[in-house]
C-alpha cells in the first residue's frame, strides 16, 4: 500500500471537489483529489452529462452568474467550447486541475475505507485504483468530503440524513407531516442525432413498454428533444439510492429504450432519420446522504433570503423538489419554490458537527431535505466546494478546527474568499493589507449619462407591461423614445426593489400619468421621485396604443424587463410553482441584452470611487467604475504620499454577471468571450519620476487576474485600458495591491 500525505484531502471529484482542491491549490496547500470514475466533473462530465445549473435559474435571477473558480470554468468553457461539446467540458476541467502543481490526481481510484485517529478525527482515507491493481493510504490535515453520497463522512462516523424530515422538525411547510426515506430519483438522459436517412431502431426485450405505464399520460415526448430535455426520466426515490443504485440504473436504462422505442416505432413522430448517437449508462445522482453540521440549511433561509453573518456563497435555484415516484408520478414532474432574488449560504453548512476534521461540500452539505431541493445544483455545489476548500487551507494557517474559524476567525476567512473572488453576496473588502486603501485613486473619465439609444431601434408595442432598473442617485427625470398615432396617456408606476440583491419591483413609491401627443414618434419626460440612492424599477404599463423602442447598447446597472412569464408556468404536467415571485413575471430571457431606449443623468454611481468600495458585483448599486463611450484609452492611477514596496496586483473586470451561461446546451449565448470584459490593457509603475511597464495583455477574456512581481518601490500605478470585447464604455470593479 501506498503512502501519500497531503495537507487536504479532497474525495470526489464532481465540480465541488475540483473547485474545492484548486482553491485548497492556490492557497499554497499540497491536495490529493480521489476521483472514482476516469473524468472530472460528476453529473456535468460526458458520463451523464447534465448541464450546470446555477443561481442564475436559467436567466430568471439578475446579476446571479457565480463568480471565482466556477465563473472561471463558465468563461472559459465558453471561449474554447461555443457549441457545448461534453468532450471540451471534461478536457477543461482535467487542465484546471492538472495545471495546479499541489494538486496530485488519481482517477479511477474508490474509497473502500476511513482511519480514525479518534473517535472524532479522521488520520487517513483507504482508496484502491481500479484495474491498476494499486492500493494507498492518504492521510492530511482536513478532509474535504466532495463524494455526493458522503462515503468518507458515512465511515467515519459523521452525522447524517436520509429522506425527508418531518414539519415539525423544522417548521417548513413544504415537508410532509411526518418524515419518511422518500428521496430524490435518480436520471438518466440520452442524445439524438439526425443521420439523414432513415435509420431503424429494434428495440432490446427489457425495454419499457410505454403504453404500459402511466409516463404517456402525464409527460410529453418530442423526437426532437436531447439530453436534459428529459431530466424527468427519474426514478429510484422510493429506494435506496446508494445501495440500490444498480437496479436503479436497469429500470431507468429500460425507460430510455422504451422512450425510443415509442418515438421510432409507434408511427406518432417524425423520427425516420433519428438515431441514437449516445446512451448514458451512469445514473446521475441527486440525492443520498446528508450530513449534519454546526447549522442545517431551511426552506425559511431560501424563502426570506436569510442574511447569515457567515455567508460564504449564495443559490439561486428554485426549491425543486421532484416527487419519489419519478417518472410515474400522476403529478407535476417537480414542485418549486422561488425566493425574491438569490439567497446566502452560511459557513457552518460545510464542516461536520461531530468529526473535528471533516469538511463536506456538494450535494452532501448540511441542509434539510426541502433546502436541499435548491443547492443541489452543480454551481451551487463548485462555490461551495471553494469556500469548503478555502477553509481547510485557513484551518491549516490558523492551526484551528473548521468550527473555530466560524468561533474566532470567521472575519479573516471570509476577506480570504473575497481576495480571490469568491461568490459571495454584500461583503466589503476590508483587508487592511490592501495598499490601494492608502491611494488617491483618479481616472480619466466617467460616466455621466446613461443613453441607451442608437442608430439601430426595435420597435415594440406595448402590448405588455415593460420594465425597467436603473441606478438613481438624484436624477431629476428620464426620458423615454414613444410612438403614438392618436393622443393617448402614458401610465407609470416607480418601486423600490426590497433587497440590495433583488430586482423585482417590490415597494410602491408612486404612480404618474403622462399626456402623449399623437402623430409619431416622440421623447416623453417623465419626472421621477426623489430620495436615496437606490435600484429604482419603473414599470410601464400595458397601453396597445403606445409603441416603445429597444436597442442592443447594454449599460452596466440598466434592465429592462417585459411582464411575461417563465415557460415554465404553462407546463403543469412538469411545473407546479408553489410560491410565484415576481422574477417569474417579469423577465428578460427573451430579450436578453436589449434595453429600452431612454435617456436620463448617469448620477455618481459610476465614479472612481466605486473601485475602492470594497464590492465586486452588483448589490443595491452597480458597484462600477464605468468609462465615458469612447474609443480612447483609459486610464486608473493610483497615487500613494510615500513610496509603498509592491509585490502584487489584482484586477477584478467587469463580466457581466447578468449573462447567464451554462456548459453545455441548455442554450446558446453566442458571443466568445463576454463584451464587457476588457481585452487589452497595460499597468506602468513609477517611482520618483521613473516609469517601467510592469504587465502587457492584449487578449484577455478573464475577469478576476493576479499578477506577480519582484517586490519593488512604487508612488505611483497607472492601468491603462485600451481595447474591451466590444462594450462602447469601459469598466472595472476593483484594484487591489499588496
Amino acid at each position: 500500500m501506498k503512502e501519500i500525505k497531503t495537507d487536504i484531502i479532497v474525495a470526489g471529484g464532481g465540480l465541488a471537489g475540483v473547485c474545492a482542491a484548486i482553491a485548497a491549490a492556490r492557497e499554497g496547500k499540497t491536495v490529493a483529489l480521489i476521483q472514482n470514475r476516469g473524468v472530472l466533473g460528476g453529473n456535468s462530465s460526458s458520463e451523464i452529462r447534465v448541464w450546470v445549473c446555477g443561481a442564475t435559474k436559467h436567466g430568471v435571477n439578475r446579476y446571479a452568474r457565480e463568480t471565482g473558480i466556477m465563473g472561471e470554468l463558465f468563461l472559459e468553457n465558453q471561449y474554447r467550447n461555443l457549441q457545448g461539446n461534453v468532450y471540451h467540458w471534461d478536457l477543461l476541467l482535467l487542465e484546471k486541475v492538472k495545471k495546479e502543481q499541489n494538486i496530485q490526481l488519481f482517477l479511477n481510484t474508490e474509497v473502500t475505507d476511513v482511519q480514525m485517529h479518534s473517535e472524532n478525527r479522521i488520520a487517513a482515507v483507504i482508496a484502491q485504483t481500479q484495474a491498476a491493481e494499486n492500493s494507498y493510504r492518504f492521510s492530511a490535515e482536513y478532509v474535504i468530503d466532495c463524494t455526493g453520497d458522503g462515503l468518507v463522512g458515512a465511515k467515519a462516523g459523521a452525522a447524517f440524513h436520509m429522506g425527508r424530515e418531518s414539519q415539525a422538525e423544522y417548521g417548513e411547510s413544504l415537508a410532509p407531516a411526518e418524515a419518511d426515506q422518500d428521496l430524490l430519483g435518480s436520471t438518466l438522459l440520452f442524445y439524438t442525432k439526425d443521420v439523414g436517412e432513415p435509420v431503424k431502431f429494434i428495440a432490446p426485450p427489457f425495454a419499457k413498454k410505454l403504453t404500459d405505464t402511466s409516463i404517456l399520460n402525464n409527460r410529453t415526448l418530442k423526437a426532437a428533444d436531447n439530453g436534459c430535455a428529459y431530466w424527468w426520466i427519474e426514478w429510484g426515490g422510493k429506494l435506496d439510492t446508494i445501495h440500490d443504485n444498480e437496479a436503479i440504473r436497469d429500470e431507468l436504462l429500460a425507460v430510455v429504450y422504451g422512450i425510443w422505442d415509442h418515438i421510432k416505432n409507434s408511427g406518432e413522430y417524425d423520427a425516420a432519420t433519428l438515431d441514437l448517437e449516445w446512451v448514458g449508462t451512469l445514473p446521475g445522482k441527486r440525492e443520498s446522504r446528508r450530513f449534519i453540521g454546526d447549522y442545517v440549511l431551511t426552506q425559511q433561509d431560501i424563502e426570506n433570503q436569510t442574511l447569515f453573518e457567515d455567508r460564504v456563497a449564495f443559490g439561486g435555484w428554485s426549491i425543486d423538489l421532484h416527487p419519489s415516484t419519478g417518472m410515474y408520478t400522476e403529478s407535476a414532474g417537480a414542485r418549486h419554490v422561488v425566493a425574491d432574488g438569490v439567497y446566502h449560504l452560511p459557513y457552518r453548512m460545510l464542516y461536520s458537527k461531530n468529526i473535528d476534521n471533516l469538511f463536506f461540500a456538494g450535494r452532501n452539505v448540511s441542509a434539510s431535505h426541502v433546502a436541499f431541493g435548491t443547492i443541489r445544483v452543480m454551481a451551487t455545489c463548485g462555490i461551495l466546494g471553494e469556500a469548503a476548500g478555502t477553509a481547510a487551507a485557513f484551518a491549516i494557517e490558523q492551526e484551528c478546527s473548521p468550527r473555530e474559524i466560524y468561533q474566532t476567525h470567521l472575519a479573516a476567512y471570509q476577506q480570504r474568499l473575497l481576495k480571490n473572488d469568491a461568490s459571495v453576496i454584500g461583503l466589503v473588502n476590508q483587508d487592511a493589507d490592501d495598499l490601494v486603501k492608502q491611494a488617491t485613486v483618479s481616472v480619466s473619465s466617467q460616466l455621466t449619462r446613461l443613453d441607451t439609444s442608437t442608430n439601430q431601434l426595435t420597435k415594440r408595442a406595448l402590448t405588455q407591461g415593460v420594465g425597467l432598473i436603473f441606478p438613481y442617485t438624484g436624477q431629476k427625470e428620464l426620458r423615454v423614445l414613444l410612438e403614438a398615432q392618436v393622443a393617448t396617456d402614458l401610465q407609470v408606476a416607480f418601486y423600490e426593489t426590497g433587497r440590495q440583491e433583488n430586482y423585482i419591483p417590490e415597494n410602491l413609491l408612486e404612480e404618474t400619468t403622462l399626456s402623449v401627443q399623437g402623430g409619431g414618434r416622440q421623447w416623453v419626460t417623465i419626472p421621477l421621485p426623489q430620495g436615496p440612492a437606490r435600484n429604482i424599477f419603473m414599470e410601464f404599463k400595458e397601453n396597445p396604443e403606445l409603441a416603445v423602442f429597444f436597442s442592443s447598447k447594454v449599460l452596466p446597472g440598466v434592465l429592462t424587463f417585459i411582464n411575461d412569464p417563465i415557460a415554465e408556468l404553462n407546463q403543469p404536467e412538469l411545473h407546479d410553482y408553489v410560491r410565484k415571485s415576481a422574477i417569474l413575471y417579469w423577465t428578460n430571457q427573451k430579450i436578453n441584452r436589449q434595453n429600452l431606449v431612454f435617456q436620463t443623468a448617469a448620477g455618481t454611481c459610476y465614479q472612481g470611487g466605486a473601485l475602492i468600495n470594497g464590492m465586486v458585483r452588483p448589490y443595491g448599486m452597480p458597484n462600477l467604475w464605468v468609462s465615458e463611450e469612447s474609443s480612447k484609452e483609459e486610464t486608473i492611477t493610483l497615487n500613494w504620499e510615500e513610496a509603498k514596496t509592491v509585490s502584487e496586483i489584482r484586477l477584478t473586470f467587469n463580466d457581466d454577471v447578468n449573462e447567464d451561461i451554462v456548459n453545455l446546451h441548455h442554450h446558446r449565448t453566442n458571443f466568445e468571450v463576454v463584451p464587457e470584459l476588457i481585452k487589452a490593457y497595460e499597468i506602468w509603475g513609477e517611482y520618483q519620476g521613473a516609469r517601467q511597464l510592469l504587465v502587457k495583455e492584449t487578449d484577455n477574456r478573464v475577469r478576476h487576474l493576479v499578477h506577480d512581481l519582484n517586490p519593488q518601490p512604487f508612488d505611483k500605478l497607472v492601468v491603462k485600458l485600451l481595447e474591451t470585447n466590444g462594450s462602447p464604455v469601459k469598466s472595472m470593479y476593483e484594484i487591489r495591491v499588496y
